[in-house]
Order: C-alpha cells, then structure tokens, then sequence
C-alpha cells in the first residue's frame, strides 16, 4: 500500500508481514500472554479481541473459540495471525497495553534517537501496516544499547523490546536507509 503525501510517498506493508520477522515461539508466546491476560485490558480492548477471535478463530469443538481454554485458542490463532492484518493489529495493541511501562520506555528511547513516532496513547490499529523505512544505523543492537543506557538494569526480554519498538516506532527493518 502507498499513501502519497506532497510528493513524498509512504510505503506499508500489512500487519501480518510482522510474521517474516518473528520466531515461532515468539509469536506463541505473544498470543498467549494476550489471551491469558484478557481480564486485565480495558473493556473496548476486551471487545476487540472477542470480535475478532469470533471472525478469524476456529478451534475444533468449540462453536464460540471464546470460550475456548487459552491452550486451544493460542494453538489454533497462528494462522490468524499470519494471514489477517486486523488480527495481528488487535493482538498487539492488546499486548502493548499490558506492556504498558515497556511501550512510554520505548517511546522515550525512540524520541531520544530523533524517530517520529506517534504518542503512546494512539490507536496504531487504525493505521493501514507498518511503514517499510528503516534507519540503517539503528539497528536492534543500537536501540537497544541506548534503551539500556536510559533504564540500567531494566529486566525487559531482548524480544519484547525489539517487538515494542516495531509497535511503537510504527516500522518493520524492510528497507533500510541512511
């Protein structure tokens, strides 16, 4: 998708090429801590997540996955996940807000290494994928590096900063600039 903009053209690719760039245990591990946290999000998030499990999730046995133990719904979400942009989109909004305090600690780092990225509070889900620029010299490596520089001792998993950074910076590393 291209969105042009004063002659200057934004690339996206859908939220489910986010799968290209993530393990799949990750990918597991991010569905499940979603599912299994459902009662902590707001009711609005809570109503996302039930309206899109019954759109895309079929689990065997079940005429509402809802009601699905979370085992069967996070087994039976990966091709969801693969194939629905929306799917991805709501997931990991949902994750964002239990991440919260990773998701204003990424912003920070983000904003203090000169990326634009939308407050914290914004509704990524309406947004049409990810922008396809990367900057070359902020490598995972990079960002993180600085992330540990701004909060020494932080005990964030290496995979979910680099998640929230993606999520937040509103990027995939696709095409990399200078």
């Amino acid at each position: 998708m291209v969105l042009m903009e004063n002659e200057k053209s934004i690339q996206f690719l859908p939220f489910n090429a986010i799968n290209e760039f993530m393990l799949p245990e990750y990918r597991l591990q991010v569905i499940q801590n979603v599912f299994q946290s459902l009662e902590q999000l707001p009711s609005e998030q809570q109503r996302a997540i039930h309206r899109i499990q019954k759109k895309y999730l079929k689990v065997p046995g079940f005429r509402n996955s809802s009601l699905a133990p979370v085992p069967l719904k996070v087994r039976n979400s990966v091709g969801a996940f693969e194939k629905s942009a929306e799917f991805v989109a709501e997931v990991l909004a949902a994750w964002k807000t239990i991440h919260n305090d990773l998701s204003k600690k990424v912003c920070q780092v983000l904003g203090e290494m000169g990326w634009e990225v939308l407050p914290d509070e914004a509704n990524r889900t309406k947004l049409p994928g990810f922008m396809i620029k990367w900057p070359k010299a902020d490598t995972y490596e990079v960002i993180e590096a600085k992330f540990a520089e701004m909060f020494p001792g932080h005990n964030y998993p290496e995979d979910d900063v680099r998640l929230m950074v993606v999520w937040m910076g509103g990027r995939l590393p696709y095409d990399l600039y200078n």
